[in-house]
């Protein structure tokens, strides 16, 4: 099984808001470093993650920075830029859902059940594809 690593679960680490998420995803990614899963994200979470540091948590650029590169370097983890955007937008058009978790659940191998979602975003499961919270 090959695990979609989503925004929030980078996030969680990044910012440690929650120290039982902080817990899961940094023990999931130390795990993913250690190729016991295998693991990949895309681009266009790395974008979200871009955004949500500097726009939300206001990191400097220097700060988003440093965080993106260290998950690019993790181990083990894949990034991929493999999208159906017209399946995307059938998921938005017909589901009540942020555009870029349609973005997400419209991925061929997400679609297709080959990647399960690493997320705590519950609004996933009203998508039609398989989400899990970081295993471990």
């Amino acid at each position: 099984m090959t695990y979609f690593i989503d925004t929030n679960v980078f996030l969680r680490v990044l910012i440690r808001e929650d120290q039982k998420m902080f817990d899961q995803s940094k023990t999931f990614l130390e795990a993913v470093k250690k190729n016991k899963f295998d693991a990949v994200t895309s681009t266009i979470v790395i974008s979200e993650i871009v955004w949500t540091l500097g726009s939300y948590y206001r990191f400097s650029k220097k700060e988003v920075l440093r965080s993106v590169r260290g998950i690019l370097n993790l181990g083990g983890l894949k990034v991929i830029d493999d999208y159906d955007l017209r399946k995307s937008l059938t998921i938005y058009e017909s589901k009540k859902c942020k555009y870029i978790d349609a973005v997400i659940a419209g991925m061929p191998r997400i679609q297709s059940g080959d990647w399960t979602i690493v997320s705590y975003d519950k609004e996933f499961d009203k998508l039609g594809v398989e989400r899990v919270a970081p295993p471990c």
